[in-house]
């Protein structure tokens, strides 16, 4: 599979969830099931998917002429992303206005990336990166975000240890540590 469609291809199954977690019915109860599930497969596939995309895409887009700063920004962006579904995973009843709110907020953040990357680093994709290329990182990108999702990577505490200032204190001061 193209890496360049499969990234699409999560990013118009992002919109489709956030769509079930906007929507309002009669059936309250109905409703709450739907977020529920909604939400916690699209904090799994928002967690793998850019982890994935910084494990195993990022790097070889950092070696296009001038992809370097777009790589970067794509990365702090998805710290945001992070914040932003933190605190849709920190909103208990998914009919209250807060509920809402966190889902707009996590909505508009995506909109932004999702359509940032797709103009710069997908389009640097394919246009400097042949096709056997781009299905050979397509290939290793979906098995690591398959791989994450079945770790369950979208629970919180997971959610939390991707934003620097959340981390352990003892994973921060490895991080900024020297390496031996």
């Amino acid at each position: 599979m193209d890496v360049v469609e499969a990234i699409v291809g999560d990013h118009v199954r992002f919109e489709a969830l956030l769509r079930v977690l906007r929507t309002r019915d009669v059936d309250g109860e109905a409703v709450r099931g739907r977020r529920l599930a909604a939400r916690r497969e699209l904090a799994d596939l928002l967690v793998a998917h850019a982890t994935a995309e910084e494990s195993e895409v990022y790097p070889k887009l950092r070696e296009l002429s001038g992809g370097g700063a777009h790589v970067e920004h794509g990365a702090d962006e998805h710290i945001d992303g992070h914040r932003k579904l933190l605190a849709l995973l920190d909103v208990e009843d998914v009919l209250a206005p807060e509920f809402d709110r966190a889902v707009g907020k996590l909505a508009n953040s995506l909109a932004h990336h999702v359509d940032e990357e797709e103009r710069t680093l997908l389009n640097d994709a394919r246009l400097q990166l042949d096709a056997p290329t781009r299905e050979a990182l397509g290939v290793t990108w979906v098995a690591e975000r398959d791989r994450l999702m079945a770790d369950g990577c979208g629970r919180r505490e997971a959610v939390a240890a991707l934003i620097p200032d959340l981390r352990p204190p003892l994973q921060r001061d490895r991080e900024h540590s020297p390496q031996s």
